[in-house]
């Protein structure tokens, strides 16, 4: 006998992603899901784009994590995921962190996800756009490595060029 366990947690994972795609746009809120390998640089953009553009957005993020909350406290306006060894974050744990949020208040939502190019490609956590993060002391093979990602993507970033 055949259980297709991973298309129903997909399907499951959809419906709830769907929900949360129309919050976001009842609430004109664009969401953005930034992933990467881990120390890519998704911290370190977010911490400077907040600081750029805090004058024009409101901003918010949910910072998704194996175990700590460092990235979290380097960045404002966070909501943090502790994953527990979990390889990504998903949309019932992006609709849990949106309670901590007044929506009315919010822009632009980052979801910095687990440091992971494989399982968080699969999840839709009901975002406008993945984005892909590239450093360049990853060297050039990964969207080869891993087309789904730079397949789904709607925006690479290339960062870390100046190393």
């Amino acid at each position: 006998m055949e259980i297709p366990v991973i298309r129903n947690v997909l399907e499951a994972n959809g419906k709830l992603a769907a929900s949360l795609k129309d919050q976001f746009a009842k609430h004109g809120i664009l969401a953005l899901n930034l992933i990467s390998s881990p120390g890519a640089g998704k911290t370190s953009l977010l911490e400077r784009t907040l600081t750029d553009l805090a004058s024009e957005f409101r901003m918010a993020v949910i910072e998704g994590d194996l175990q700590t909350d460092n990235d979290a406290r380097r960045v404002a306006a966070t909501v943090q995921i502790n994953t527990d060894g979990g390889c990504h974050l998903d949309s019932n744990l992006v609709m849990e962190a949106l309670g901590a949020f007044d929506l009315n208040e919010i822009d632009i939502l980052f979801i910095e996800n687990v440091g992971n190019l494989v399982c968080p490609v699969e999840f839709d956590c009901g975002e406008d756009a993945k984005i892909a993060l590239l450093s360049v002391t990853e060297g050039d093979d990964k969207p080869e490595k891993y087309p789904l990602l730079f397949n789904r993507a709607s925006a690479m970033i290339l960062n870390k060029i100046d190393l």
